[in-house]
């Protein structure tokens, strides 16, 4: 077991490439490192698809999982995350699709060409005021549909490239900047202000540490190690 995984977690030394290697040799308890490194943007990956909670968390610990058993096949041309990413939007998708919950939004009202930049908002110096605008942003980018919500969690919130999102979602970097622009225009309807960087959809500590614990279990209990040898 290893100790202090929260903060080995935070270490930008210890690199993704390094860490799979140790987890291919057989330690698997390293592979906890990089769920809780992933955990935030994960979560808000999926949570611009799906908008129950519990869903998203399984749907995570999905992915996790699946992440592990195809860890083999992991090639270093891509990020990690870009990787593990699109495993989590296939995994979030199928679930959508067996739930018969997608929506659509008719793009003929979408008809703006040009870009509009987000300008700045800073929460007020009242604490519930801040909190009221923060809930307002989170419901209505809930409200975009899913195919918008998440290209807009991955570009605005978590600054994911252009490029890796399209790796991501499997569509082109112009639909990416498309999708984008569109999520923009919808959002800046239902809020008549614009948004920029507040820390939407936050993904507490606590929460991170159960699922991080949840897909370790998982792995140890129930997944026969499809690599490397299992002693220290």
């Amino acid at each position: 077991m290893l100790n202090n995984v929260a903060l080995l977690a935070a270490d930008d030394s210890l690199t993704d490439d390094f860490i799979i290697n140790k987890i291919l040799l057989g330690k698997r308890e390293y592979y906890e490192i990089l769920v809780r490194r992933y955990n935030s943007l994960f979560y808000k990956t999926a949570r611009g698809i799906l908008s129950d909670e519990e869903d998203i968390e399984d749907v995570m610990q999905e992915a996790y999982i699946r992440g592990f058993e195809k860890l083999h096949q992991f090639r270093s041309e891509a990020r990690f995350s870009t990787w593990l990413s699109r495993i989590l939007i296939n995994c979030a998708l199928q679930h959508l699709n067996k739930a018969k919950r997608k929506s659509y939004v008719s793009l003929d009202a979408l008809a703006s060409d040009e870009m509009d930049h987000l300008q700045e908002i800073s929460e007020e110096s009242n604490p519930e005021v801040g909190e009221n605008l923060k809930k307002a942003i989170e419901s209505a980018i809930s409200q975009l549909s899913p195919k918008y919500r998440v290209v807009f969690v991955l570009r605005e919130m978590e600054q994911v490239s252009v490029a890796d999102t399209a790796l991501i979602l499997d569509i082109s970097e112009e639909n990416v900047k498309i999708r984008l622009h569109r999520a923009k225009i919808m959002l800046k309807e239902m809020l008549r202000s614009e948004l920029n960087s507040l820390d939407l959809f936050p993904f507490h500590a606590s929460r991170c540490t159960l699922i991080a614990e949840r897909v370790m279990e998982h792995i140890n209990s129930r997944i026969n190690y499809p690599f490397g040898n299992l002693s220290e």
